[in-house]
């Protein structure tokens, strides 16, 4: 662990990245619905109700405080005397990591015949998304799980 004083803004900005990150992702299901229900074609593919439904873990910033007080005074503020980033815990079968797309390729990382293939390749189809939905400004680089 760092001081309080290095880890605070690494905590802080680890959060954000994880909200932003929520909401790019967020993004793309909205976009995928509303083109799925602007469709044309009355003949949707049955492909369309195995749409991989993916979230990024719910985490928060924790601070704990306590009480300080400045000199002789009775008067006493509060200040952060440590930080956390809670996560939930996600239970899992296997307990596998993957790596579905590595932050230099936007391009899966795992070979067509590969447990988890067809979620690496959507996740490289929300990365177009993003991309384009933000006018080349952010997309998720990084996918693992």
């Amino acid at each position: 662990r760092y001081v309080l004083a290095q880890e605070l803004p690494l905590l802080f900005r680890e959060a954000n990245i994880l909200y932003w990150a929520s909401s790019l992702l967020q993004m793309t299901y909205e976009y995928i619905d509303y083109s799925i229900r602007q469709s044309c074609d009355l003949s949707i593919p049955a492909w369309i109700a195995n749409i991989p439904r993916l979230r990024f873990v719910a985490a928060g910033l924790a601070l704990a405080y306590s009480p300080t007080f400045k000199g002789s005074s009775a008067i006493s503020t509060e200040s952060v005397t440590s930080a956390y980033l809670l996560d939930e815990k996600i239970e899992c079968g296997d307990g596998k990591f993957t790596k579905f797309i590595h932050n230099a390729r936007c391009s899966s990382l795992l070979k067509p015949n590969d447990d988890g293939f067809t979620i690496a390749e959507f996740l490289v189809f929300t990365q177009h998304v993003q991309y384009m939905k933000t006018d080349g400004l952010a997309y998720i680089s990084d996918y693992q799980g």
